[in-house]
């Protein structure tokens, strides 16, 4: 499955995209994103000697900070919204006391303390690398950068998911360039010497009605943006493309969770 539509090419595109993760509705529909691979955390852990800090760069709602807790003294789950942050708070409920639930931007964040692990999920590419990763090689001790929160391949068959994305990116003014997509989200790569990448395969079940959910997390199809009837819409044609495929209501979705790690530069290649 591809990205819902272009990543915003330079970098004051990028931000005016990403305001949509402040939004209240977005945070809430973020839980419903799929789950990345518990292989895939149990392999990154045996990358990283140390367990005093970690930090979590647009740590969203908490999904790798919140495990990350369980392993290391301090996690600085860092986040520009604050509706993402009350979200991670409230799925985490107090649980891990040594989370620091930080609302702030990457750029802006400022520390006298190293990390022996930082972690991105789907928001590396949002950030300012000529800003972040020279704060980040004198940082971390290991950078690793996890993806892949959508299904690997559509339920209904790529062709057809093809279609249906081209037509409503089409309707929200944006252009499908899966191409452009993939080399805008590969950027962070010069700023790395990576030590290595692997996948993980696995399959979650979901109910058809949270994959839709899900989809409003994602500022191409945030409800603020789309507006209520134009996203009511999208989630009736969303539900008759993907309803055939769904037994007793519920999707079963292959996921190949992605993981590249290494050490932030200072420079890019």
């Amino acid at each position: 499955m591809h990205r819902p539509g272009h990543i915003a090419a330079t970098q004051p595109e990028r931000r005016v995209v990403a305001s949509a993760f402040a939004d209240a509705d977005v945070a809430r529909c973020y839980a419903a994103r799929p789950p990345y691979a518990p292989a895939l955390y149990e392999f990154l852990l045996g990358q990283v000697a140390g367990r005093g800090r970690a930090l979590d760069l647009g740590c969203g709602p908490g999904k790798i900070a919140i495990v990350l807790a369980g392993h290391f003294a301090e996690v600085v789950a860092l986040d520009p919204s604050a509706a993402m942050i009350a979200a991670g708070r409230a799925a985490d409920a107090g649980w891990h006391g040594g989370i620091a639930w930080t609302c702030d931007t990457a750029e802006a964040y400022r520390t006298d303390r190293g990390f022996d692990l930082v972690t991105a999920g789907t928001s590396i590419h949002w950030l300012d690398h000529a800003v972040v990763f020279p704060k980040l090689a004198s940082w971390a001790g290991t950078l690793a950068v996890i993806g892949g929160d959508e299904p690997a391949a559509a339920p209904c068959g790529d062709d057809a998911w093809t279609a249906f994305l081209t037509r409503w990116i089409a309707r929200v003014g944006g252009c499908y360039d899966p191409a452009g997509a993939a080399a805008e989200a590969g950027r962070h790569e010069a700023w790395m010497d990576i030590a290595g990448r692997r996948e993980f395969r696995f399959m979650v079940r979901q109910s058809l009605a949270e994959f839709i959910r899900g989809q409003h997390s994602r500022a191409t199809w945030s409800r603020a943006v789309m507006g209520e009837a134009l996203a009511a819409e999208f989630d009736r044609e969303l539900d008759d493309l993907l309803r055939p495929f769904a037994a007793d209501g519920q999707l079963e979705l292959a996921m190949v969770s992605t993981l590249t790690w290494g050490a932030p530069r200072r420079r890019p290649l």
